[in-house]
């Protein structure tokens, strides 16, 4: 009995350390002090985990998955894919092939994520939902991606999105559509030495309601293992009768300097 079982736990530990060699862990925590909404100072902590896990088939196919785990309610994700010399299939909590296509302009990190949380950012989220099917492919310095969500009450949401490095500079477009809404943007970003930066623009066409535009413009100065992003945006709600009315933007410097314009 005992050879038996000898055996049987030899087998148990080659098993997982086959399985260890396509996982990786990665995360974050915060503490310190931040606002609490209404002027007050408040504690602050979070914490991050990210699980991934990959696995290469004798064909050639890459099957993954990704874990996100954060101790706010509601914000763990998943999704999984499979790639290969056709590109990746992606099927999850990811984003849609606007968001994946659009650069944003909140560069490096504040503690309570002020920086992107602020009401003129746009994280270029679209009509994204929760379970998404998006195809990505590369050709050299050039990705296309298709997305499909299936209907979320609005219709099924479909969407296509381009970008391409050249050089120090980037550009991307994309678009989303529903039964009553579309969105549609363009962003570009750039590098020069220490110091990167970014612009996205959008439009959201809806069909009962006021059509809503977004511009931000963001950089971000990297300085060793520090770096300090300001960003600005600014959204406007255009009434179908052809009126136009700009709502309060906000600018957030990281080094905890925060007002509204």
């Amino acid at each position: 009995m005992k050879k038996a079982l000898f055996a049987t736990t030899a087998l148990v530990t080659m098993s997982g350390a086959a399985y260890a060699q396509g996982v990786t862990l990665s995360g974050s925590a915060e503490m310190g002090i931040a606002d609490g909404g209404d002027g007050d100072a408040m504690y602050h902590m979070d914490a991050d985990v990210t699980f991934k896990m990959e696995s290469m088939t004798d064909a050639g196919l890459t099957f993954g998955t990704a874990l996100n785990f954060d101790d706010n309610a509601g914000e763990n994700k998943y999704a999984v894919s499979v790639s290969g010399t056709f590109g990746t299939v992606t099927l999850g909590d990811t984003g849609g092939a606007f968001d994946w296509a659009m650069a944003e302009v909140g560069g490096a990190g504040a503690i309570a994520d002020n920086h992107t949380g602020h009401a003129g950012f746009s994280g270029n989220s679209g009509l994204d939902g929760l379970n998404i099917l998006r195809y990505d492919n590369s050709f050299g310095d050039l990705g296309i991606a298709l997305s499909f969500e299936q209907d979320d009450g609005s219709g099924d949401v479909i969407g296509a999105g381009v970008k391409g490095g050249f050089g120090d500079f980037g550009i991307g477009t994309g678009f989303q559509q529903h039964d009553s809404s579309s969105v549609s943007g363009v962003s570009v970003t750039a590098t020069f030495g220490d110091i990167s930066g970014g612009l996205n623009y959008s439009r959201t066409c809806n069909d009962a309601d006021a059509d809503v535009t977004h511009l931000g413009v963001g950089a971000t100065y990297t300085m060793g293992a520090t770096a300090v992003n300001v960003n600005f945006g600014q959204m406007g709600i255009s009434a179908v009768a052809g009126s136009f009315n700009v709502h309060p933007a906000t600018i957030y410097r990281c080094i905890n300097e925060h007002r509204s314009l």
